[in-house]
């Protein structure tokens, strides 16, 4: 509400106030109450309802909006822990994946080897090249 509304409404209830406390009055003198005395009790008594109702909407907005605010901390931890874990289960899946890609390197590595180690016996026994045999 704008500031401009709330001094409307604190005049009103002001008002309001001071025409009831003068119809009691009349009555605690055991006066007569025309129709506007009553309209006037009435829409009083409504204004003060109104501002009850809005008191209680506002709070119940409050208490509304503090456990949204819990339920999102609660969802928002929720999510660090699931983020938590599976960035644990990549950073496992991604160790083994280079235990096993460097175990597989090591065996290429090996067949390299055994592979020149092959050749070179070829070269000294004369079995290497076509050159060779032919000569």
């Amino acid at each position: 509400m704008g500031l401009w509304v709330l001094a409307e409404e604190a005049v009103l209830g002001s008002i309001l106030s001071q025409v009831s406390k003068r119809i009691l009055e009349k009555l605690e003198k055991r006066q007569k109450l025309s129709t506007e005395d009553i309209l006037l009790l009435y829409l009083d008594l409504t204004h003060k309802e109104i501002r009850e109702t809005r008191r209680e909407l506002k709070e119940e907005i409050r208490e509304t909006r503090r456990e949204l605010r819990e339920e999102i901390d609660e969802t928002n931890k929720r999510i660090d822990k699931v983020q938590e874990t599976l960035s644990a289960r990549i950073d496992s899946v991604q160790k083994t994946l280079l235990a096993k890609i460097e175990e597989t390197n090591k065996r290429i590595d090996e067949l390299y080897k055994l592979y020149a180690e092959l050749g070179s016996l070829g070269t000294s026994t004369g079995q290497g090249t076509s050159k060779n045999k032919e000569r």
